[in-house]
């Protein structure tokens, strides 16, 4: 069974019971009911273990207005109903409680997904793929810094690791990398490759491709690990999508496959088609291509997300596609005999919340595969770059330069909203408004050195 035909019916009485009893043979203490707000931060609620088989049965009553990514006004009385197939059982620690995590979705009071949940909309959303007759995997390139002391001292000295691109690196990040992955892979974390990046002290972590709301719980899952792990060996682990000026960013690449539900099947390639890309694949990427500017305000959320796009160094800055290019939007990588194809959308961060950054991105690619949509040709880089003058000579449109434009697209799109719905759409709006106008009336160290003896 796949996990759209999960979707349809719910956690099964098996799974739960499988989850119940491995609960009580691990001797686990203390479950902690893990779910997302609305920008993607992890909460959680501890419960004795007592109490998680009524938990699972009829979830467990919290305040709400958790999810509302610090927009608190109101007490909802909502419930989080515990994913069984999510279990995941600590390790044994020493004069500790024995302890265990699940991701919840969270419920309104007659059992109905609440409109505010982020992992409810990627439900929703690969609900409606699978009744279309579509299976969506994803695939994630993570990239993250791991640093020395305080960011704020680390402006121009992101570390001591001088090592390049696939370097092995100096030992305490070797280590840590190494620790990250195996970690994450006792925990079940279906993680690929791991491998030091181009900055000094960057690092990659390669997921392999899973379904949505797999992928999704995965991420929440690997950000924290990655963070416990780097603060057991003095480092700071940091996701931020440009955290220093001269350094490379930090991008989140989605490869996305698309199969046939429930059967199974490759819909992304057509050995007919001369390029072996098909119909539904273009029009996939004419979709996304389309609603880029408005998907930015959820898969680039924050204010220094635009900071890593207006960089360059392989982040996108154009609504461009290709083959064969490091600043494409969209890339279609070479794919071998029997493997599947992969569409890879670069633009997404890791600040982005996973739940919704899944969810808008999928949605955005079945409206251009509902419209039939052609995407114009793709722009591959072979002996010619393409500047940002030629690009925008060639009429090809800009992504967001800011956090304010993507915002402003944002609220034009109506494929975007009714993938969020109102109340999510509302909340993310608001709480990026803050953050935009608390940014706007800042006044930087830059503009003191600028300006202040002018």
């Amino acid at each position: 069974m796949t996990h759209n035909a999960q979707i349809e019916t719910g956690p099964d009485t098996a799974a739960v019971r499988h989850a119940w009893e491995r609960v009580e043979r691990e001797r686990v203490a203390l479950v902690d009911l893990q779910f997302s707000d609305i920008t993607g931060g992890v909460k959680a609620l501890t419960i004795p273990a007592t109490l998680l088989a009524g938990s699972m049965a009829h979830g467990y009553r919290f305040d709400g207005a958790a999810l509302t990514g610090g927009m608190r006004q109101v007490e909802l009385d909502l419930y989080l109903l515990p994913d069984p197939s999510t279990l995941v059982i600590g390790s044994r620690r020493e004069d500790e409680p024995r302890r265990a995590k699940l991701y919840c979705s969270v419920r309104r009071r007659d059992g109905q997904p609440f409109a505010g949940d982020p992992r409810a909309v990627l439900e929703r959303t690969l609900l409606a793929a699978a009744t279309a007759g579509y299976d969506y995997r994803v695939g994630i390139e993570l990239e993250y810094y791991l640093l020395r002391g305080d960011l704020a001292e680390l402006a121009l000295a992101p570390s001591r690791d001088a090592a390049g691109y696939f370097d092995v690196g100096e030992e305490t990040i070797a280590g840590t990398r190494d620790e990250v992955l195996s970690t994450l892979h006792a925990m079940d974390v279906g993680v690929g490759g791991a491998h030091h990046e181009t900055g000094p002290g960057q690092e990659e972590l390669d997921l392999r491709w899973a379904g949505g709301i797999r992928m999704a719980d995965q991420l929440m899952t690997v950000r924290q690990v990655i963070r416990s792990v780097a603060q057991r060996r003095g480092l700071r682990a940091t996701f931020m999508p440009k955290p220093f000026p001269h350094a490379p960013g930090s991008g989140l690449h989605l490869f996305q496959r698309l199969a046939r539900y429930p059967e199974g099947g490759d819909l992304l390639r057509s050995p007919e088609s001369g390029d072996d890309l098909s119909a539904i694949g273009r029009y996939l990427i004419a979709g996304q291509l389309a609603h880029a500017r408005a998907m930015s305000a959820v898969i680039c959320p924050t204010v220094n997300s635009y900071k890593r796009l207006a960089a360059g160094h392989r982040a996108p800055r154009h609504a461009t596609w290709a083959r064969m290019s490091q600043a494409s939007l969209i890339r279609v990588p070479a794919a071998a005999p029997g493997d599947d194809t992969d569409i890879e959308l670069r633009l997404p961060d890791a600040m982005a919340n996973p739940y919704l950054a899944l969810a808008v991105t999928l949605a955005c690619g079945l409206d251009g595969i509902n419209r039939a949509e052609e995407p114009p040709g793709p722009l591959d880089e072979s002996l010619v770059t393409y500047d940002d003058a030629e690009l925008d000579r060639r009429g090809i449109p800009k992504l967001p330069a800011t956090l304010g434009d993507a915002l402003s697209a944002f609220i034009e799109d109506d494929v975007v909203r009714a993938t969020l719905g109102d109340y999510i759409f509302e909340q993310l709006l608001t709480v990026k408004r803050a953050e935009w106008d608390d940014y706007r009336r800042y006044v930087s160290p830059w503009e003191h050195a600028r300006y202040g003896d002018a």
